[in-house]
């Protein structure tokens, strides 16, 4: 008889563990990096100026997410955001005192994600400093979100376009 309780128990503790490991399911990662291209209408005046970039949410596309569905992220930590101005545009980035992006969706609210004040480069690239709080996962799972790039202009340009392209690195972790 106290085999049997044994032996029952046994196969209970069994269950259960079972039951614990199949519940966890193993994590992934993988790096991906994300461009997108930022245009504003000139003339532009002293003070921010907002360059917009749309972009289209499509795991699919981007390389090591090609079979992971938008409910399977649990985290995206932002490596780096760097910008690129145009090479047809006439400016470099000594034009702007500061810079800062900021990503919104039709369902998820507006956030700072990166800034740079003040900027001392004279060249046509600039990278940004991540928040370490940002959240974006949720960005992620819409269909759409759009980037915001405040440039604060320090003179007045009365080129008629300006753009930039975004490069983000991210490490997003997946089940």
């Amino acid at each position: 008889m106290k085999n049997i309780k044994l032996s029952s128990f046994n196969i209970a503790l069994l269950g259960v563990v079972l039951f614990l490991f199949s519940a966890c399911e193993p994590s992934n990662e993988t790096q991906v990096q994300i461009s997108v291209q930022s245009s504003a209408a000139g003339p532009f005046f002293p003070g921010p100026n907002s360059l917009m970039a749309d972009y289209e949410v499509n795991l699919a596309a981007l390389k090591g997410l090609e079979n992971v569905s938008p409910e399977r992220i649990k985290e995206i930590k932002i490596n780096s955001i760097s910008l690129n101005l145009n090479e047809v545009d006439s400016i470099n980035f000594d034009s702007f005192s500061s810079a800062s992006l900021q990503i919104v969706g039709s369902n998820t609210g507006m956030q700072t994600i990166a800034i740079k004040n003040p900027i001392s480069s004279k060249t046509r690239e600039l990278a940004l400093q991540v928040s370490d709080e940002v959240k974006i996962v949720d960005y992620f799972k819409s269909e759409k979100f759009s980037l915001v790039l405040d440039l604060d202009f320090i003179d007045e340009s009365y080129d008629e376009e300006i753009g930039a392209m975004i490069v983000m690195d991210l490490t997003i972790k997946y089940n």
